[in-house]
């Protein structure tokens, strides 16, 4: 216990943070690397969990007063090889056992340019999307902002999310760290534990002036000999496509119109190298 209590300081003192605010669990045991937080407190208030009209869902992270992020394979549909359509999709910030703070539907998203679901091991760099809202959240929900910067591995980090094991309330790990880049810093590895419900989760690193930032997005893991290795795709890469695309006025992909729609969060099979979910 005083060990994990140490690791624990240590964490927050890299983010910048006095403290995590932990909750008791509602139901069952939570490992030692993951604890119950308390959704209605910065940083936890901007991570929610996005559903498709058939109940499946991922983590995601409010970015803008209208705008969410997450992994663009949570909103692929594998059966019908097509993008659930923006329409079938539904946000909802600080979820805890069936309670939240907000709820909104998405009207459009754009993703990561070139990614291909049944190319993953190829595009995987490019899961990313970031979904626009049809509201806006209330003012009192503090977006996080995209870390502009590669921090160096070893640099403290931790995840927060909806993992499937206790999927209606959100853990954290605050006892990792961002490990190398690779692929031309178009991803890199970290140490926070890849879980399945996890994809889109944000990992966060401390910023100045006692801020939390997102320094990439859980997308999947990937390992051989049962070495399993978490993969990230970094902020900085997001926050870049999408200042070109702006420039391009041209949207990587903007989804809409009807569509079958499946859960891929919930299939989470190898694809190539990866297993994502």
């Amino acid at each position: 216990m005083l060990g994990q209590t140490l690791r624990r300081a240590l964490a927050l003192a890299a983010l910048g943070i006095s403290a995590i605010v932990a909750m008791p669990a509602e139901a069952g045991e939570i490992d030692a690397h993951r604890e119950a937080v308390d959704v209605t407190k910065y940083p936890w208030s901007a991570i929610g969990k996005l559903y498709n009209e058939t109940g499946a869902a991922c983590t995601a992270v409010i970015v803008g007063r209208d705008k969410v992020l997450t992994a663009a394979h949570c909103i692929f549909n594998y059966r019908t090889q097509r993008f659930i359509p923006a329409q079938a999709l539904h946000f909802l910030a600080g979820y805890n056992v069936g309670r939240y703070s907000a709820h909104a539907r998405v009207a459009a998203y754009t993703i990561g340019g070139g990614f291909d679901p049944l190319r993953y091991d190829a595009t995987s760099s490019a899961d990313w999307a970031i979904l626009t809202l049809t509201e806006l959240l209330p003012q009192d929900i503090e977006p996080l902002k995209l870390d502009s910067n590669i921090a160096p591995s070893g640099t403290k980090a931790m995840i927060a999310g909806y993992p499937e094991d206790r999927a209606f309330a959100m853990t954290a790990d605050a006892d990792c760290e961002l490990r190398e880049a690779i692929e031309g810093g178009k991803l890199f590895f970290h140490t926070c534990r890849g879980i399945d419900g996890y994809s889109g989760a944000p990992i966060l690193v401390g910023a100045a002036d006692n801020l939390i930032k997102i320094a990439g997005i859980q997308i999947a893991t990937t390992g051989s000999d049962g070495t399993q290795r978490v993969l990230a795709v970094p902020a900085r890469s997001i926050e870049q496509a999408l200042l070109l695309d702006e420039e391009k006025s041209t949207p990587a992909l903007v989804a809409g119109g009807p569509s079958t729609l499946y859960a891929i969060n919930n299939m989470a099979g190898d694809i190539g190298a990866f297993a994502v979910g």
